[in-house]
């Protein structure tokens, strides 16, 4: 019988023994896109929160704070908690198998950092092109603020197809070359698999 409560953490601690690493791995960047957008979302309420802006039964009248939103940012912040804590006993597992939380955090050995700044040249094309993801939507902050910090972790990132790297525009290539002309369309209308 399925139930609407989270599993424990004592059996989330259990069920990651028996996950690959790469698994692992996943679901460190799964729990960070969640928290990610919970961050954004409780950024989004806080002025209703707190009153400095009117919801929509408030509109020609003077905000108040709006208990529906202080009850949705308490709830978030509650699951970003349990989240942080699957995130630590995901990183007891990895330490505890003897391999390094720091793959896990995207961030690169010191080592592999020398190695790429010994390449040369083709590590500093690659590393210009990642230089142009942005973070946001549609690469770009709303309302031309500044992008909200939950996007700047990388878990969230967008680009152009001219940042694809010779091999990948190649496989693009291949890839759109094997799809049917949109104007193609079946005599009955539909599609067949």
């Amino acid at each position: 019988m399925p139930s609407d409560q989270p599993i424990n953490p004592v059996r989330f601690a259990e069920a990651l023994k028996d996950l690959p690493s790469e698994s692992l791995a996943l679901k460190v960047a799964e729990l960070r896109n969640s928290i990610a957008h919970l961050d954004y979302s409780n950024a989004e309420l806080k002025p209703y929160a707190e009153g400095r802006a009117p919801t929509l039964e408030q509109q020609g009248g003077p905000a108040q704070p709006d208990q529906d939103c202080i009850d949705a940012i308490a709830e978030n912040e509650a699951v970003i908690t349990r989240m942080q804590e699957r995130i630590e006993l995901i990183r007891k597992e990895v330490e505890g198998r003897g391999l390094s939380w720091r793959e896990f955090q995207g961030k690169p050995d010191e080592e592999e950092v020398e190695d790429a700044t010994a390449a040369g040249s083709s590590s500093s094309s690659n590393a210009a092109g990642a230089g142009n993801l942005t973070n946001g939507v549609n690469g770009h902050a709303t309302n031309g603020e500044a992008e909200h910090p939950a996007w700047q972790d990388g878990t969230f990132q967008t680009g152009t197809l001219a940042q694809l790297s010779l091999e990948d525009r190649e496989l693009l290539r291949q890839l759109e070359s094997r799809l049917p002309p949109e104007n193609d369309e079946d005599e009955e209308g539909g599609m067949h698999l």
